[in-house]
């Protein structure tokens, strides 16, 4: 087994291990609640929760560095999710397997966000007598995002060793976007009241990815007709640096609700609904979502086989017309859950996008407009679903643990993109119609999941 698989698997190991560990200590500790009378709300649920967001939240505000937060991510993704896997075919050579798998795992520290949740919801920072459980992320992005900077500007691209040089470099990147989606996504949590989570985490995150990957797919074809894939994966490394703004919001007061705690471990991590939205979290990840969304991960590869000896022009104008279908879908699916529900948009859309994903089937290679055509079909219609999927994680998220828990759906989101690398490394380049036809019927498995969603305690919403 490569030292690359290990890896992955690895972190595989170590979501398990830590959501194991929540789970025994909250177990115990809530038979000990329990027996004494403890409950986690104090007051009533909803009142409560409006106490603790309405002074923080101001939605054209937050809207705007939240929309900004996801221009990064969206921007960022595009850079190391399609350029960057094309540059190593294109450009090194490596074959479509080794292609997959660095994506794969490029994204590794994707997978390590539980982890970094963990640290910034228990650990905040004190300094000059305020106290940061976000700020530290936020300088830690855009320090990491100048570092990757400064490593792309020294090295050569046309030599630099593949795994040993290369990755560390794209990897130094991607753990700075992943440190600025945690931070951003956990102060959205902390503030927004469940009655705008779609439109919030599942419309304007979706909005602001949309258009930051649109602004990389017309930017980069002319970075790379000017000078090479370098300036691609540098102006990554400037977007990153959009971080640093984000240390002017407030955050707010530590009240009791929002401290770290054994009440808060013990009443989240012994429900049903913690599991069953991590495994529906793997189940999306292994479907088709990764194929149609250019910000995905896997979208350059299926490109490469169908579309095959296009331009970096070309390819960025297929991702351009494919994200553009994203920016209306991302208003529309956060209206609709908000006002008809959450986990009815979720299941309806993914019904339909389950459905769409097996005309994929009858691609072949040549088939451009046909490709062009189904991305974009299926790029509205799983942004539309995204609406729904993001708001059903923040109401299964407490206000106590917004980082950990938050970040550990995630986290397992990125673990399926493990099994899928391998999935679509190994089908694509031996049986298309296959390949399509496995991970659209993988879809139908968080469809199954989510009707055991449920709000419960500690979780921030009352209904879903």
């Amino acid at each position: 087994m490569k030292f690359e698989q290990v890896l992955g698997l690895l972190f595989f190991g170590l979501t398990l291990a830590a959501y194991a560990v929540l789970f025994y200590l909250g177990r115990r500790w809530r038979r000990e609640f329990e027996a004494k009378g403890v409950t986690y709300w104090q007051a009533p649920k909803e009142e409560r929760l409006r106490e603790l967001t309405d002074d923080v939240f101001r939605p054209r505000l937050f809207a705007a560095f939240y929309g900004l937060a996801y221009f990064a991510n969206g921007y960022m993704k595009i850079t190391f999710s399609m350029w960057a896997p094309l540059y190593l075919l294109q450009v090194r050579g490596v074959s479509t397997f080794d292609a997959a798998l660095f994506l794969g795992l490029v994204y590794m520290s994707w997978q390590w966000k539980m982890f970094i949740g963990l640290l910034s919801d228990g650990f905040p920072v004190t300094f000059r007598g305020n106290t940061y459980r976000r700020h530290p992320y936020f300088l830690a992005a855009g320090l990491l995002s100048l570092i990757a900077l400064l490593g792309f500007l020294t090295t050569d691209p046309t030599s630099i060793p593949v795994w040993s040089h290369f990755f560390p470099l794209c990897l130094t990147m991607t753990t700075a976007g992943a440190l600025f989606d945690i931070a951003a996504d956990s102060f959205a949590v902390d503030v927004t009241p469940p009655e705008y989570h779609a439109r919030v985490l599942g419309g304007v995150n979706t909005f602001g990815m949309a258009v930051g990957g649109v602004a990389a797919s017309l930017i980069s074809p002319y970075l790379i007709s000017v000078g090479s894939y370098w300036l691609v994966f540098m102006s990554g490394g400037l977007v990153g640096m959009l971080a640093f703004p984000f240390l002017k919001l407030k955050e707010p007061k530590l009240e009791k609700e929002r401290l770290f705690s054994r009440e808060a471990i013990a009443f989240t991590f012994t429900e049903r609904t913690v599991l069953v939205a991590s495994l529906l979290m793997v189940g999306t990840a292994i479907g088709t979502q990764r194929l149609s969304n250019p910000t995905g991960g896997m979208f350059s590869l299926i490109m490469n086989e169908i579309v095959g000896g296009f331009t970096p022009t070309t390819a960025g104008n297929i991702a351009v017309v494919t994200l553009l279908a994203g920016i209306p879908a991302s208003i529309v699916g956060g209206w609709a859950a908000d006002r008809w529900g959450h986990k009815r948009v979720y299941t309806l859309t993914g019904v339909v996008m389950m459905v769409s994903g097996y005309l994929w089937m009858t691609l072949k290679p040549g088939m451009t407009a046909w490709f062009v055509v189904l991305a974009v079909v299926s790029n509205f219609i799983e942004r539309v679903n995204s609406g729904g999927r993001m708001a059903l994680m923040a109401d299964s998220t407490p206000l106590a643990l917004s980082a950990t828990v938050f970040q550990m759906y995630m986290s397992f989101s990125w673990v399926g993109n493990i099994p899928a690398s391998v999935i679509i490394g190994y089908l694509l380049p031996r049986n298309i119609p296959l390949l399509f036809a496995v991970l659209s019927s993988l879809t139908l498995v968080p469809l199954l999941l989510v009707r055991y969603l449920e709000p419960y305690e500690a979780a921030k919403a009352i209904t879903v």
